[in-house]
């Protein structure tokens, strides 16, 4: 590899997209609400202007003073929605617009619509997570899930990458292989980190015991999906000698929060990325609460800023949770989440 001779363009908007992730949500309440009110402004604005069947759902004004009038968005809607309209027309600068499909429940988005300038904004806040957690973008990663694509051997060799801004990957198809054959896996590749949804984590660690197979340690789990129970933490401290850090994750939004680096039961809102709700059966804010054991717990909605290729305002994913308007696992002043139960 030879030094670039001038910086790669990726390269830089990488670097500066996790550093306005991460300076923003180090800003302070007033400054995260005045940037967000600025996002959902322009949001609301341009579904007004440009998408008729938005403006039929929105009525013809929408007054942000009054947020919780506007009627909340259930997967089941949002999957009629898409079936029904396809993807929105989306601002220039926003780029390519591209289809995604998911496996999801029933009631579940089946599809849904992405474009260029959103994903790029959610890889970069996934980025600038490597940076909230002191680890090392550059060092050796490996995946194991359903959504890597099929392949020959034993994994996808992805070479490190000044672009890409990480180190060298390895990724390896759930399915093609059984618990014992990734278990051996894992032993003869060398990884700093490892990321794995809970489940997973789980039956790899249970079926190391019962076989009596020792794992090699890593640095960090990296996990998604479902929440991570007290035991399985347990589990991996033991068996791998690693932390699991949880990201709070919704396909058709990205990065909902992101754990707290000194808590394991209390995630940062990716303030960047998303607008948070908690609200209750009627759809009214639920108090916020320093207090994290007496904080009311309700229906997380989902205002993604950036989506603009499949709307989402006011989306209940399913999930419930408290909110805070600062973190009570580090005393950060961001808004954060506790009691996250997924899937609710």
């Amino acid at each position: 590899m030879t030094w670039p001779t001038s910086a790669p363009a990726a390269t830089v908007q990488r670097v500066a997209d996790a550093q306005a992730h991460l300076a923003l949500e180090r800003s302070g309440h007033a400054a995260i609400t005045t940037w967000q009110t600025q996002r959902l402004t322009e949001l609301v604005q341009w579904l007004l202007n440009n998408v008729p069947w938005w403006q039929a759902r929105l009525g013809p004004q929408v007054n942000l003073a009054q947020w919780e009038a506007l009627p909340i968005l259930t997967r089941l809607d949002l999957r009629k929605m898409v079936a029904v309209h396809g993807a929105a027309p989306v601002p220039q600068h926003h780029g390519a617009v591209s289809p995604y499909f998911l496996a999801g429940p029933p009631g579940g988005v089946v599809r849904f619509f992405t474009t260029a300038f959103n994903q790029r904004m959610v890889d970069h806040a996934f980025y600038a997570d490597h940076q909230r957690h002191s680890r090392n973008p550059y060092a050796a990663q490996g995946c194991i899930a359903d959504d890597i694509p099929l392949h020959e051997g034993k994994h996808i060799a992805v070479a490190a990458s000044l672009d890409n801004g990480c180190g060298p990957q390895v990724l390896r198809q759930l399915q093609l292989f059984t618990k014992l054959q990734h278990i051996r896996w894992l032993q003869q590749t060398p990884l700093t980190y490892l990321t794995v949804t809970p489940q997973v984590l789980d039956d790899l660690l249970d079926e190391a015991r019962s076989l009596r197979l020792k794992l090699p340690e890593v640095r960090q789990i990296l996990t998604y999906g479902t929440q991570v129970s007290d035991k399985l933490r347990a589990k991996a401290r033991k068996q791998l000698g690693a932390s699991v850090r949880h990201r709070y994750t919704c396909l058709e939004c990205g990065p909902l929060a992101y754990q707290c680096p000194r808590s394991d039961d209390h995630f940062h809102v990716a303030v960047g990325n998303v607008l948070l709700e908690v609200v209750d059966d009627n759809g009214k804010s639920l108090p916020t609460d320093l207090d994290a054991e007496h904080a009311h717990s309700g229906r997380v909605l989902v205002t993604a800023l950036h989506q603009y290729a499949t709307p989402l305002l006011r989306h209940d994913i399913g999930d419930t949770a408290a909110l805070h308007t600062q973190c009570p696992g580090c005393g950060l002043e961001v808004p954060s989440l506790s009691q996250l139960r997924q899937g609710a």
